[in-house]
């Protein structure tokens, strides 16, 4: 992926997501640099969907960043459509005292800051930025572009937030492994992920009788599994378990059972080199044949 309008529509939002998630790592890269990790910030929070604000509306930010060391936190709203004035006025009345009702601890909760930030891609950033303008909005609104991530609008609260931007990046190398597939990413996608981590059990695991359940398949998909909101996560695995059982009944029925949640490998030498061979290649088939249907069903949509 060279280019954000190199992918899919359904994936925009995540890959934003997954750009502000990698500024917070523990290590990061010339390529891909962690900033936001070296003043201090957590991720606390990924896609929640019923927090609520001082006036009692539901608001869902895609990510809560926090920083024990200068007590801020920074509330995250990716965007990758357009901005909507009644969304801004949901955030507006976001105030410091609602986040400990959303889990979000600090050393000393009386000097606890926040910023609500928006996130857009080069292709609509000026567009957010005309919305913030139109509305008299003071959020500060960064804009992910293909070598650097950039403040485009107003000024974070906190001084070394402000000369942190504009961050040198490579889009290409954007760390979607930290958040890989999302509520509506297509089945190829999916299984990929799926096959992946079926793949590394497989490597990993020595005994004749082998299974796994599907939890165990997502928590190894999801390295943020635990700070994601519940209803993205019921989603998710609803996918998930979807199209696991699909390919049981259909292409890998020669080498998996899906049954009870839990996925059983009908070879028993499923360690021998050629069986694990076998098996990863039947799954790539599936998910070129996959990836075909979504490339046609998409062709399909727009003739």
């Amino acid at each position: 992926m060279e280019d954000f309008s190199d992918l899919m529509p359904e994936e925009k939002h995540r890959f934003l997501i997954c750009c502000v998630m990698g500024l917070t790592q523990l290590k990061g890269s010339q390529t891909f640099p962690n900033p936001l990790y070296h003043l201090g910030y957590e991720i606390k929070i990924v896609e929640w969907d019923s927090l609520l604000n001082s006036r009692g509306e539901i608001v869902a930010p895609d990510l809560v960043l926090v920083s024990d060391r200068s007590s801020h936190a920074l509330v995250v709203e990716c965007k990758s459509s357009k901005l909507k004035k009644e969304q801004i006025d949901r955030y507006e009345n976001v105030h410091t005292a609602d986040l400990p009702d959303w889990g979000i601890k600090s050393p000393d909760s009386r000097q606890l800051t926040h910023d609500i930030t928006l996130v857009a891609s080069y292709e609509n950033g000026r567009t957010v930025c005309t919305t913030l303008n139109q509305w008299g909005c003071s959020f500060p609104a960064l804009e992910v572009g293909l070598v650097a991530i950039t403040k485009i609008a107003n000024d974070f609260s906190r001084r070394e937030l402000n000369e942190l931007f504009p961050v040198p990046i490579r889009l290409s190398y954007a760390p979607q492994y930290l958040y890989p597939i999302g509520r509506d990413s297509p089945d190829h996608l999916v299984m990929d992920q799926v096959m992946q981590a079926l793949l590394n059990r497989l490597n990993m695991n020595k005994h004749e009788n082998f299974s796994i359940s599907l939890e165990e398949i997502v928590t190894d998909i999801f390295p943020y599994w635990n700070e994601m909101g519940t209803q993205i996560k019921e989603k998710i695995s609803l996918n998930i378990r979807r199209v696991v059982a699909t390919a049981s009944r259909t292409d890998l029925k020669s080498f998996i059972i899906y049954r009870n949640r839990k996925i059983l490998f009908k070879v028993p030498t499923y360690w021998n080199t050629r069986s694990l061979q076998s098996f990863q290649e039947a799954g790539a088939r599936y998910v070129n044949k996959l990836k075909k249907e979504y490339v046609q069903k998409t062709i399909d949509k727009w003739c």
